[in-house]
């Protein structure tokens, strides 16, 4: 049996591409979530250590608030307020990758689906040739033999 195949449909191409790249990018994107969490945790608690500063220096103490002193109060206020939406912002990184993800890799099997189709245009397409093998069920197997009943009107002798 000879087939051809002469074009790809880039709906069902465009389909699988998204499902493709969606599977694909998800692991590295919640990977990527989780250590962007990491990051800004550690750094929030290490601006968080700035705030209130003592300095002994040659026996008079003094205390410092470096997060004042360096303006970064409101970047501070900012992590704090991603601390406690942290989940929620994870989630909806993981989704957006994903679907950008899914987009891209859908995106490019279109632009190759559309570039066999032109090629199978100008040259006839691939040619496949296929040999059908026989399957387990399709065999006779020596139960088959032993329940089938004799044929009707023949007389046993």
């Amino acid at each position: 049996m000879k087939y051809r195949l002469q074009g790809i449909s880039t709906l069902s191409i465009a389909r699988f591409g998204c499902l493709l790249g969606w599977i694909v990018t998800i692991i590295p994107s919640l990977t990527c979530g989780l250590v962007l969490w990491g990051i800004l945790a550690a750094i929030r608690n290490w601006l968080e250590g700035l705030e209130n500063l003592d300095l002994d220096v040659l026996g008079f103490e003094y205390s410092v608030d470096l997060i004042e002193l360096l303006q970064l109060g409101e970047f501070l206020a900012t992590l704090q307020t991603l601390a406690g939406r942290a989940l929620p912002l994870l989630l909806a990184l993981v989704i957006v990758v994903g679907i950008l993800g899914g987009a891209l890799v859908a995106l490019t099997l279109i632009l190759l689906g559309w570039g066999y189709n032109l090629v199978a245009w100008l040259t006839g397409g691939l040619e496949v040739q296929l040999q059908e093998i026989p399957t387990l069920a399709a065999l006779p197997s020596d139960d088959d033999k032993a329940i089938t009943p004799p044929p009707v009107g023949h007389d046993e002798g």
